[in-house]
């Protein structure tokens, strides 16, 4: 067993044992019958509509969209019952009858088309994410929505959390938001700074209504506080736990544990720039051809994860795979740096006298960055390539990133989560994206992504994206590391709760306590 593996094994051993001994909480009081608590790894902002944040709004069902995701990612009808691309730039939605925002206002083409015009105007990311140049209301139920070029994409956008269809109440009279006002099965009702957000059942919910009468969202940012408070009866549900309390809580009756794989991959993206050693793409090549996914998962995770040798998750059907996905390969790695240059002295990779040595930046609000973080750099350091490793807050780490002062950024996203190769393959990584901070650019990727997003599904559109993806692994402007299981768990009262695939759907409507 190498060095590396006994630190691992030492590390989860370790994890587990805090775990254990951590657990020893006294029983309090249950929660009220009609009343689901929920502990969360962040705060629900309700009164700030921001990118992350405002996916609150979708989570917990304040809001709905017109297209919904069923629970294997196909398409499926929400405040819309149908569409139809009329032509190559143009689409009408047919939408639900008899639906009222939870002020009692109708909803109608109208109202959608103001909400929409909203979350675009506020929100840049939905701008890129929708691709829409106009939209009118043909009839009184009809949303007619033309894009700025052909894009067979938009019912799978229209399914992200943040294009929920908010009220106009929502919104002051300068068009500043103020609070969420939906249709969906929960209204918004109070919201306690650093503390917790509630939201009640509507009961004029257009669909099945909810069998709780209310749900809370505590904000519980600690990882072992948050299982400690499921433990000790103050909630009844909580997320993103560590893996180290999955096994424990599992052998425990008291508790449901929910594990499954979700839309969501752990990944590094590689500074192709010029300030990064990581410009060459055989050093790229090399660092993918020498961490071994499997230890990351099996070591740092204790299994809770699939190891990610390609970027999307292999569960999802209609996701483009790679002919060739990274692979473990010593002797490759070793051909890619000699090539580039590196001889080894003493173990160690030089060039010009200097060592090899990668800035490696993650952040640590999620669950299983840092183990994460720390095994990729391990793996490195052991295969004699130096690492400087260096949390931060999600905005102090996007800062340096933004500036081109790393080399690899740890990172997660959820590549699948509209169930449409489009949503990150456009946004993350196309030379002209908002979000691509790694100055890599490659005019065949863009070429297949661009022609991927105006193609109707059959085998014209999947070649474009399989394409785009052999692009992404040849020219390895990234490492994918892990792909996302959820998981969670609740009081054994707890009934009807599913993990929902795309990780940002909580679907707690259908929940009751028994």
């Amino acid at each position: 067993m190498t060095i590396f593996r006994k630190a691992l094994c030492t590390f989860a051993f370790a994890t587990l044992a805090i775990g254990t001994i951590a657990a020893a909480p006294q029983k309090a009081a249950a929660t009220e019958q009609d009343t689901l608590v929920v502990g969360t790894m962040w705060e629900a902002l309700p009164l700030a509509m921001q990118p992350r944040r405002s996916r609150f709004f979708n989570e917990s069902e304040i809001l709905d969209t017109l297209v919904k995701l069923d629970y294997d990612l196909n398409t499926v009808p929400g405040l819309a019952t149908s569409w139809e691309r009329i032509s190559p730039t143009v689409w009408h939605f047919n939408l639900r009858e008899n639906v009222v925002f939870h002020d009692g206002t109708k909803l109608d083409a109208g109202a959608v088309k103001f909400s929409l015009e909203r979350v675009i105007a506020l929100l840049p990311y939905a701008a890129d994410l929708l691709n829409i140049k106009q939209m009118s209301a043909t009839a009184p139920l009809v949303l007619e929505i033309e894009t700025n070029e052909p894009f067979a994409a938009l019912p799978n956008q229209l399914t992200d959390a943040i294009t929920g269809i908010y009220a106009k109440a929502s919104f002051n009279d300068a068009g500043e938001f103020v609070k969420p006002v939906g249709t969906g099965p929960w209204k918004f009702e109070e919201y306690r700074k650093q503390d917790r957000t509630i939201v009640t059942r509507f009961d004029g919910y257009w669909g099945e209504k909810p069998a709780l009468s209310k749900v809370e969202y505590r904000f519980i940012p600690d990882h072992n506080s948050r299982t400690l408070a499921l433990e000790a009866g103050e909630v009844d549900f909580i997320d993103n736990m560590l893996p180290s309390d999955v096994a424990r809580l599992s052998r425990d009756e008291n508790f449901k544990v929910y594990s499954k794989p979700i839309a969501g991959l752990y990944y590094g993206a590689f500074n192709a720039g010029d300030k990064s050693p990581l410009s060459d793409v055989r050093i790229r090549q090399a660092v993918n051809a020498l961490v071994d996914r499997d230890l990351i998962v099996k070591g740092a995770l204790d299994g809770i994860g699939e190891p990610a040798w390609e970027f999307f998750g292999p569960q999802f059907d209609w996701a483009p795979k790679a002919d060739a996905p990274f692979k473990l390969d010593t002797a490759l790695a070793t051909s890619l740096l000699n090539d580039a240059g590196y001889t080894q002295n003493d173990g160690k990779w030089e060039k010009d006298g200097k060592p090899l040595t990668l800035r490696i930046l993650s952040y640590s609000s999620r669950t299983e960055m840092p183990a994460i973080t720390e095994a990729l750099a391990a793996l490195l350091n052991q295969n004699g390539i130096a690492t400087d490793v260096q949390m931060y807050t999600w905005e102090g780490m996007l800062d340096l990133v933004k500036r081109g002062e790393y080399d690899i950024s740890v990172v997660f996203w959820t590549p699948e989560m509209t169930g449409h190769p489009d949503l990150h393959l456009k946004s993350q990584f196309h030379s002209k994206a908002g979000l691509n901070y790694q100055f890599w650019n490659n005019a065949g990727f863009d070429e297949a992504v661009d022609t991927g997003r105006t193609l109707s599904p059959g085998a014209e559109k999947d070649e474009a994206y399989r394409r785009a993806v052999n692009i992404l692994h040849d020219d390895a402007p990234i490492i994918p590391l892990v792909h996302k299981v959820s998981v969670g768990a609740s009081a054994k009262d707890v009934e009807g709760y599913r993990t929902h695939p795309s990780g940002f759907f909580y679907d707690f409507k259908n929940v009751s306590k028994d």
